[in-house]
Formats: structure tokens, C-alpha cells, sequence
């Protein structure tokens, strides 16, 4: 089978790279990002998604059985930043690979990564059957690109399933992120570089899952799921980042004192999300294999090791 990835020069299109050529020893991969290389064992090219038609040039003469699209703004804080930038680029690509399907007449299927960011705030846990609430620049984008799925879906005949991803974590991750940046911080500070941590609100609670399960569960969702269908990827718990950290201490053996950094807090930050993965286990039969102190211990080990490269 043939594998388009966009993105995969990030962190999930590294994991996803990884799990697939295990998965499939004849796997034909093929990956698309912006970044000038991608250091990865696959066939790779350097490209803006935004551009129309290279991206249909791209698309057309590869001709993919499977179309895994990861490109994306995925910070809601750099969203906040500079809003029409993570509107454009996420609406304008997705648009951009649904046209080139339709234009070259082709049966790719699309996997669509959305954002639990979309349920915005209100009941919990949130299900695929509840309504959308975005409440960021992010989280809007990320509602147009589920929309416009569906739209190809409904009358275009495009193959598409969709996600709506909450935060995954693991070795490798971005420090750009919060759980990553914690632990970076965490492991300075048991090697003598730092002697505090410094915090956003970490009274936040957030439903994390582990990058290894997340793959797993979007190669599962491309293979098996019904066209046009929607799947929450989450672990169903909580955690606020105040026990994240509390359990890196406990896996560190060291006692953190903690500083709030104003510049760290967000506008609108939703206290507690949560979500339902029940719809994905039980038509899909995925189940999470790592518990936050596995992921946590493994970011804590990747980042020490790096740093006696």
C-alpha cells in the first residue's frame, strides 16, 4: 500500500512513520513537509501545502492508496499569536489535498486530524455526538478542516475519516508544548542548570495520551472505520499539569520549586477537558497501552540521554 503523509517531519508523523513500517514490511511511504529534510528511512519532498498546484502535482503522480494528513498550526498559544496565519494554513491545505484527490480522479483515502479543541467548553466527557464550541484561533481552523471533510465526503465522493485529537505527549515531543517544556525544566534542575520551574496555570486539567497509542489508534481509524465517520483519540482520564509534575518529581527523586510566569498564562484557558473513547473501542477495538507514568518516565530518559550526546 501506498502512504502519503503530510507533516511528517513532526512529532506524530515520526511515530506514525515508525509504527507503519513495522506494521507493513511492503509499505510504500511517501513524505511531504516544509521542513528541507526529514532524516527518516522513506522518499521525501520539500513542500508548501498552500501551493495549490504542488500540491496537486505531488498528490497526482504518487497516486496514494492512503493520504495521512498531519500538517498543521497545532499550537493553540502560537494561534493566539497570529490568528489568520493558523486559519489560512490549516483550511487552505486541507482544501488543497480534498481538490487534488478530486481533481486527479483518484480513491485516496484521507485521514483528517482534528482537535479536542473544537468542543470548545460545556459537558463532559465530551462524545463525537456533542455539539462544537471553539473557543480559540486554533480550534476555529480546526472546525473549518472537519467541515470541509465532510463536505468532500457529501458530495464529492472523497473518502474521508476524521479525528478529533486531544493531547498527546511522549519522547521527542516539541518543547514548545507544556508537558515537554515541564520536563525539560525538570531535568535541568536534577542536573544542576536550573533551580526553579517556571509555570503557566497548572491547575489546568487535560486529557493526555501517549503518542505510541495515538498512532495505533489513527492507523486503525484509516483501515478500518466507515467513510466520513468521526473519532475521538484521547485516554478518557485527567490529569492536571500539577500532578504531571508531581509525578516526574517522584520519577527524578527531586523536590521542585515552582514559579508562575505570567507570560505563560493564556486568554479563555478551559479548566478541565475530557474525552469519551468509547465510540473508537468499541467499533474499532483500540485500546491505550501506555499509563502517564510510562510516558512521563520515557520523556525524562529521552531528554537525559540526549543530553549526553
Amino acid at each position: 500500500m501506498k502512504y502519503f503523509i503530510t507533516g511528517v517531519s513532526g512529532f506524530v508523523g515520526r511515530y506514525f512513520v515508525e509504527y507503519l513500517q513495522k506494521k507493513e514490511n511492503d509499505a510504500d511511504i511517501f513524505g511531504a513537509d516544509i521542513a528541507p529534510s526529514c532524516n527518516l528511512p522513506i522518499k521525501y519532498r520539500q513542500i508548501d501545502l498552500i501551493d495549490k498546484a504542488a500540491t496537486s502535482e505531488i498528490i497526482g503522480n504518487y497516486k496514494p492508496d492512503y493520504i495521512v494528513h498531519l500538517a498543521s498550526i497545532s499550537s493553540v498559544g502560537q494561534s493566539w499569536q497570529n490568528p489568520s496565519f493558523c486559519f489560512v494554513n490549516n483550511t487552505t491545505i486541507m482544501l488543497n489535498i480534498l481538490e487534488a484527490v478530486v481533481q486527479n480522479k483518484l480513491n485516496s483515502r484521507i485521514l483528517s486530524i482534528g482537535s479536542s479543541e473544537e468542543y470548545g467548553d460545556g459537558e463532559m466527557p465530551f462524545a463525537e455526538n456533542m455539539p462544537l464550541n471553539p473557543k480559540n484561533p486554533y480550534a476555529v481552523a480546526k472546525v473549518s478542516q472537519e467541515l470541509l471533510g465532510k463536505l468532500y465526503a457529501e458530495n464529492m465522493g472523497c473518502d474521508v475519516v476524521m479525528t478529533r485529537s486531544f493531547n498527546h505527549i511522549g519522547p521527542n515531543q516539541s518543547e514548545r508544548f507544556v508537558v515537554p517544556s515541564f520536563m525539560r525544566q525538570i531535568v535541568n534542575i536534577k542536573q544542576g542548570a536550573e533551580n526553579k520551574m517556571s509555570v503557566g496555570n497548572i491547575n489546568v486539567a487535560r486529557d493526555f495520551l501517549d503518542v505510541r497509542d495515538v498512532v495505533d489508534a489513527y492507523y486503525k481509524i484509516l483501515h478500518r472505520a466507515k467513510s466520513g465517520a468521526i473519532y475521538n483519540v484521547c485516554s478518557g482520564k485527567t490529569f492536571k499539569l500539577s500532578e504531571i509534575i508531581k509525578i516526574a518529581e517522584d520519577i527524578s527523586g527531586i523536590n521542585i520549586n515552582v514559579e508562575v510566569d505570567t507570560s505563560r498564562l493564556r486568554p479563555n484557558d478551559v479548566m478541565v477537558i475530557v474525552g469519551s473513547n468509547q465510540k473508537i473501542k468499541q467499533e474499532l477495538g483500540w485500546e491505550p497501552q501506555y499509563d502517564m507514568q510510562q510516558t512521563i518516565k520515557d520523556i525524562l530518559l529521552s531528554m537525559e540521554q540526549n543530553n549526553e550526546k
